[in-house]
């Protein structure tokens, strides 16, 4: 089992060490030292494969402080600011284990999940379908342990938990989790059903459980989730039947049929890079009916020229690429409005004991415009449709600066529309609760959401303009474009911790979005004929 582990432990960092000389290659200056030859220089790749060994132990344990730091924490002394600490603990517990326990027990199993890693593993290299998955399942979970306790220990303890608690929680969801393992692996032995191939039914899970975790919160219900789960009896089942899985899974005989399940070669998850690059094509592709044009567009058109008619001809003739996205999320905006209404008017009482207000809000506005500004969809809908061909030609890439602005000033009035709905959906949950309409918060939220819109418009933009982070098949490839994409959503947390007062925040954002368009500006224009060039 150990040369087993040795050899999955290789192929892993092998892999990985192909990724990070592939990347430091994408680099500015750096890159241009690194030499397609260096994948065959064998002392090279000794430094590498040791930097890969680090660095996926620390990504490892970097993934499990992102997860319970943004998506746990976070919110917990965000949107519960007003409740004592232990209440805070008792909600951290709660959405800790809605979102591990009851979430992951659906849409995550090791043992039936498709892997490149388990193709190459098994089918190429010949090596035993059993002593495989017991490597990889004893790999996987002591590691999982490993990697979350020191997340735990720091989270946990900042909510006033205990080491104790901090530890046995750890305990516990790996024992849960390779006891879920089991359940998937009998599931299929006595039925052959794969659950976790089942899209629907785990999107519902996740869908409803991401609720079941977060609704308490934003009520304001304190659940003793936490009492059930760290108690004796508790703690003695999960033990006792993680402990009777781990024994079970490891000597199972029939793994084989298991792992030809998982390995089929025609399943597409096996080559992540073609699903991805088709889902990428198909999302970019317009309808047949986009190309019918009335007299009246027509008569649009012939007030346009140059740039001007290409931009104003590709926006009518993708309309539904456009459309589509802004519709969801006007959407999800809208049903967000009328929840939230309902709920203020429900729970207006309990919502004024906790003192809530607008200002509470806007450290989340960040985010909120991140996801929903869609910048990013017509990047990838003019790259695919539009710029490919043409950035070809020096031509086009030399009136770069003319064409940016006149993309800015479409893709500006689009989200300026999504934060119009989301203004006013925000100030119908204020009316709702009972607070003042015309009042000074309101109005930041409103200077806010609109400058939110503009930043983002911008951002997508100049992204595209100075990384043109897509190759011929939609696969991004510039890692400068994720370095600087994680600053901006690392931005969006900080504003979470930070807390900044309505008015002050406001002033930022509007400062910080000025000062970026004069930047975008002046470096597409400088610049952006260079960059903006198929790869």
């Amino acid at each position: 089992m150990l040369r087993t582990l040795n050899t999955l432990l290789a192929i892993r960092i092998s892999i990985t060490a192909n990724l990070l000389i592939y990347y430091i290659q994408k680099l500015p200056l750096i890159g241009k030292l690194v030499r397609d030859s260096f994948y065959g220089n064998l002392d090279f790749k000794k430094i590498i494969t040791v930097i890969a060994l680090l660095f996926t132990q620390l990504w490892g344990v970097m993934l499990r402080f992102i997860y319970l730091g943004m998506l746990i924490y976070l919110p917990v002394i965000g949107l519960g600011e007003g409740l004592s600490e232990e209440d805070q603990l008792k909600q951290f517990v709660h959405i800790f284990t809605v979102i591990s326990f009851v979430v992951a027990a659906v849409s995550s199993a090791s043992v039936l999940e498709p892997k490149r890693e388990k193709y190459v593993a098994v089918k190429l290299m010949r090596l035993s379908g059993a002593r495989y998955m017991q490597a990889s399942l004893g790999y996987r979970y002591v590691t999982f342990m490993v990697y979350l306790l020191p997340a735990m220990l720091v989270f946990g303890t900042l909510l006033g938990a205990s080491i104790i608690e901090a530890v046995l929680l750890t305990i516990l969801i790996t024992l849960w989790r390779i006891l879920v393992e089991y359940a998937h692996l009998k599931l299929f032995e006595k039925t052959g059903v794969v659950l976790i191939k089942h899209t629907a039914l785990v999107w519902s899970v996740i869908l409803l459980g991401y609720a079941a975790a977060y609704l308490p919160l934003l009520l304001g219900k304190v659940l003793s989730t936490d009492s059930f789960l760290l108690s004796l009896p508790a703690s003695i089942v999960i033990t006792a039947g993680g402990l009777f899985a781990a024994i079970r899974l490891a000597r199972y005989s029939d793994y084989r049929a298991v792992v030809d399940a998982a390995t089929k070669r025609d399943d597409p998850l096996l080559d992540l890079g073609r699903m991805m690059t088709e889902a990428q094509k198909k999302s970019v592709k317009s309808k047949d009916s986009d190309y019918t044009v009335n007299l009246n567009e027509q008569d649009k058109l012939k007030t346009k020229e140059g740039y001007g008619y290409l931009n104003a001809l590709f926006f009518l003739r993708h309309r539904s690429l456009i459309s589509s996205p802004i519709n969801k999320r006007l959407a999800i905006i809208g049903a967000f409005g009328v929840v939230g209404v309902i709920l203020m008017i429900l729970f207006r009482e309990q919502l004024e004991d906790q003192k809530w207000s607008l200002e509470k809000i806007f450290p989340f506005l960040i985010l909120i415009m991140y996801f929903m500004s869609i910048g990013e969809n017509i990047c990838k809908a003019i790259f695919y449709n539009c710029d490919l061909s043409l950035m070809r030609y020096s031509f086009y890439r030399s009136a770069v600066y003319e064409h940016f602005l006149i993309r800015l000033r479409r893709v500006m009035s689009l989200n300026l529309g999504i934060a119009a709905a989301l203004g006013v959906s925000l100030t119908a949950i204020t009316a709702a609760a009972g607070e003042e309409w015309l009042s000074t918060e309101l109005l930041m939220l409103w200077v806010c959401v609109i400058s939110l819109s503009a930043f983002f418009s911008v951002h997508h933009l100049f992204m595209y303009y100075i990384f043109q982070p897509y190759s011929t098949e939609l696969n991004m490839k510039n890692p400068l474009y994720f370095i600087v994409n994680m600053v901006v959503s690392f931005a969006g947390g900080i504003s979470i911790i930070l807390r900044v007062p309505a008015v002050s925040f406001t002033v930022i954002i509007f400062a910080v979005t000025l000062i970026y368009l004069a930047v975008a500006l002046i470096l597409v224009r400088k610049y952006g004929a260079r960059t903006f060039r198929v790869k």
